[in-house]
């Protein structure tokens, strides 16, 4: 039933064509219904504005073809792969960018590692001075601790101003803990850089090398 609609819509247009189809103004519409019918007409229903399209001349050839508006989920959809795509491109120019840097800044394998090992020094040199500043808050700290044990064995209770001075040096020791835990995960990030741009280094020089 179906393929006898469609044939008899073709023989429409065919016929139409033979008794002067060019006087049609602006050609006709080609579209497909829910229900997989194909339609011709000079003018495009409100309502099919929405479907896919085609404009056919008047030896009734396509001339244009007009996708179907996207719903809001392929939309989003293509948004979504554009960001990926541009996130991706943004990641391989920054590879780039460093590799660059890289061949541009060094010479050997043991100009990385000179630097490596002087960054670490001085990361190092830091722990050690707030090391040092760690030990002098723990002195004060058991030099307080035993005024106030003084102040109890004479039956008297810490006066305010030890109270006052432990917490300061209780805060200061805190405060030192938290900058060697930062320190010491600052030296293991540097080694772990470094070691990755040794290894970079060795696979962009490796053609080089091997000319040699």
């Amino acid at each position: 039933m179906l393929r006898k609609k469609l044939i008899i819509q073709h023989l429409i247009i065919i016929a139409t064509a033979s008794f002067g189809f060019s006087s049609v103004h602006a050609g006709f519409y080609r579209w497909v219904d829910d229900d997989g019918t194909i339609h011709y007409s000079d003018r495009l229903p409100p309502s099919e504005s929405q479907r896919q399209q085609e404009i056919l001349n008047e030896h009734g050839r396509t001339i244009e073809s007009i996708p179907a508006p996207k719903t809001i989920g392929e939309l989003e959809e293509e948004a979504t792969k554009l960001k990926i795509e541009e996130e991706r491109r943004m990641v391989q120019e920054e590879h780039e960018r460093r590799d660059q840097i890289l061949l541009a800044m060094y010479l050997t394998v043991d100009d990385i590692e000179q630097v490596r090992d002087e960054r670490i020094a001085t990361v190092e040199a830091a722990i050690e001075i707030t090391k040092i500043r760690k030990e002098k808050f723990i002195k004060k700290l058991n030099d307080l601790d035993a005024s106030e044990q003084r102040f109890k064995t004479n039956g008297s209770k810490a006066p305010p101003w030890l109270v006052k001075s432990r917490a300061h040096y209780q805060e200061q020791l805190s405060n030192v803990n938290e900058i060697l835990a930062i320190k010491e995960e600052e030296k293991l990030s540097i080694k772990k850089r470094f070691s990755g741009d040794i290894n970079r280094y060795l696979e962009l020089k490796r053609p080089d090398l091997a000319v040699q």
